[in-house]
């Protein structure tokens, strides 16, 4: 295992009140997962990525890629010290000496491939979105189920420290009951992304990074009974630029918003009745946590770090930044695998099923329909 010198390799311990609310987390460092030897299917940017952080932060090794075209497979092993090459995902898949895949090919391509896996008995890790609807997700996980196969929905944002901390907060309960969560993730597209803007590939903002903002107000508030939305497609293509999706279940409400089309902070907050939890950086990579906890006693009276935040709030913060990030997700896959599990109780296949319910009904508001689809 590789680790860069300049960057702790793992989290930093949490300061005293951070920890006092999220009493009972489990923090578990990547490097004592156990080994797996991993396929990767799929030979773009995010693939390299994995390939590049998993070995780096684990005891997991990159043993084959597979592409559509041999030559494309061949470079990305060159380059990322990869042992064997396949110019057809078939290959891969069959390939006896990997004992996990993850699957990072174009949206349009997850529920084939993730069955492909399942039906050769090999665990899966797909890169999110899951499938392109919630009808898709349906059918992959009830072949794994009865196959028996290890299946995990890549959202990586689930597996990282700060949304742990951060579920254990809301879970021990002591800022009281969740009133409403944002997440917003934007940014400029300079130019057209084929992946993007077609539609045939199951493109746009919402399904590639609406999902993440989707994601995290549904970690903490769950299933909503309402769901509302509305966006604009990009010009000449069929596809979102922009949405906002507003959630609601019977004690919260949630907006999750992306853009392709704008620059804006791409943060996350979540309100309590008696505090706040802020992922004040980029949510969706290991970063910052800013909790803002509000003196009950009337007093006035703070004892922890600061009171520089809302109403005089007692602020602490946490930083969660460490190299990578994919190896959280990729370790706890290995735990899994290893524990003889065929869900992650932190991404259950129920909890995929409903971010992508949701998706489904802000598309069909919005008007982005996939090859296949009547509606989503």
């Amino acid at each position: 295992m590789m680790t860069d010198p300049t960057t702790p390799a793992f989290v930093a311990e949490l300061p005293a009140p951070i920890a006092r609310l999220a009493e009972g987390v489990e923090l578990l460092d990547p490097a004592d997962a156990p080994p797996l030897r991993w396929g990767i299917l799929g030979a773009g940017h995010i693939a390299r990525r994995f390939a590049h952080e998993v070995p780096r932060h684990t005891r997991s090794a990159i043993a084959a890629v597979g592409a559509r075209e041999l030559s494309r497979a061949e470079a990305f092993a060159q380059e990322l010290d990869v042992e064997r090459a396949y110019g057809s995902y078939g290959e891969l898949i069959a390939d006896p000496s990997v004992d996990a895949i993850y699957l990072a090919t174009i949206n349009s391509t997850h529920h084939e491939l993730a069955l492909a896996c399942i039906r050769a008995g090999k665990p899966v890790l797909v890169e999110k979105p899951f499938t392109l609807n919630a009808r898709e997700a349906r059918e992959v996980f009830a072949a794994a189920e009865q196959r028996g196969v290890l299946v995990v929905d890549g959202m990586w944002t689930r597996f990282l420290p700060q949304f742990t901390v951060t579920r254990q907060i809301a879970a021990n309960g002591m800022l009281g009951r969740l009133v409403t969560a944002h997440a917003n993730f934007a940014g400029i597209m300079d130019a057209p992304v084929p992946r993007i803007v077609d539609v045939e590939q199951g493109g746009g903002a919402l399904l590639d990074i609406g999902v993440y903002s989707v994601a995290a107000v549904h970690d903490l508030m769950g299933s909503p009974v309402e769901v509302a939305a509305a966006g604009n497609l990009i010009p000449g293509y069929a596809v979102d630029g922009s949405a906002s999706v507003i959630m609601r279940t019977a004690s919260a409400v949630g907006t999750a918003r992306c853009s392709f089309e704008g620059r804006a902070a791409s943060s996350a907050e979540f309100v309590f009745e008696h505090g706040i939890v802020e992922l004040p950086g980029e949510f969706f990579i290991p970063g910052m946590l800013r909790v803002s906890e509000f003196d009950r006693d009337g007093s006035g009276e703070a004892t922890d770090e600061s009171t520089d935040g809302v109403g005089g709030a007692t602020v602490s913060e946490w930083d969660a930044t460490v190299p990578g990030g994919f190896q959280f997700e990729a370790a706890e896959f290995a735990r899994l695998l290893a524990g003889g599990a065929t869900q992650s109780p932190v991404m259950p296949w129920q909890a995929s099923i409903e971010i992508l319910e949701v998706l489904d009904q802000a598309r069909a508001a919005v008007g982005v329909v996939y090859p296949g689809e009547t509606t989503p």
